[in-house]
């Protein structure tokens, strides 16, 4: 995995197009992970969404190293179900991700539980 990138508002003014775009439901609520350099970082799972042509997944770490800050990668499941959870290599792709998951959120406060 690669470097992290610092989840920001950057969503325009008009607002992300969010049709075909949703939330997926998810029992797990972390998962931790493995950097390349052997690091281990346990994150809490904020949500995971589908657009049209791809699934992501925003984590905060757990350790509080990084208050403020949402990871933003690409998601799926192996073969037995288990979480993967791979790098946004495109800054175009990763900004507009950004965009459409603030767009998704902008009327839910992601620090209530919702149950």
């Amino acid at each position: 995995m690669a470097e992290e990138r610092e989840q920001k508002n950057n969503a325009p003014e008009g607002g992300a197009r969010t049709e075909g775009c949703s939330f997926i439901d998810t029992d797990k609520e972390s998962l931790t992970l493995t950097y390349e350099d052997g690091r281990d970082v346990r994150c809490t799972i904020v949500r995971i969404f589908q657009t049209p042509a791809q699934k992501y997944i925003v984590l905060i770490p757990e350790d509080g190293s990084t208050k403020g800050t949402a990871y933003l990668y690409h998601f799926d499941t192996d073969d037995e179900g288990a979480p993967v959870v791979t790098q946004i290599e495109s800054e175009d792709e990763y900004r507009e991700a950004s965009e459409i998951f603030e767009a998704m959120t902008k009327n839910i406060d992601l620090t209530e539980d919702e149950t």
